[in-house]
């Protein structure tokens, strides 16, 4: 069973579109959808993490998934310009603030909304 998340920054007020992530029961074990973002062009979307590398259909830099406890590393390439974000502490997408694909601030949170099968 999935979760439903949506993204919502306090800074610049982005909304994402419902997020159906993980998996259902028909693709169960073949894929599991997460949200990511590109480190050089900042397009955010669900990819398939079970399925790596994936690469931002823009640019082709391979993105980076919200959640992911290298997401910093990952993200800031230089490591004085980097923010405190959730991922330093979690890898609960639900926990904390993300980094925002408009404004690229630590102002995402992942609001749970609910489970799809």
């Amino acid at each position: 069973m999935g979760e439903l998340l949506r993204a919502i920054c306090s800074e610049c007020g982005f909304v994402s579109e419902d997020l159906y992530t993980g998996f259902g029961f028909k693709g169960a074990g073949d894929h599991s959808m997460e949200p990511s973002i590109c480190p050089k062009c900042f397009s955010f979307k669900l990819r398939d993490r079970r399925h790596p590398p994936q690469m931002c259909y823009r640019c082709k830099t391979e993105v980076v998934f919200y959640g992911d406890r290298q997401f910093s590393v990952l993200f800031f390439p230089d490591p004085l310009h980097s923010e405190t974000v959730a991922e330093d502490s979690t890898d609960r997408l639900t926990k904390g603030r993300h980094v925002c694909p408009e404004c690229l601030r630590a102002a995402l949170v992942f609001e749970r909304l609910g489970h799809w099968d």
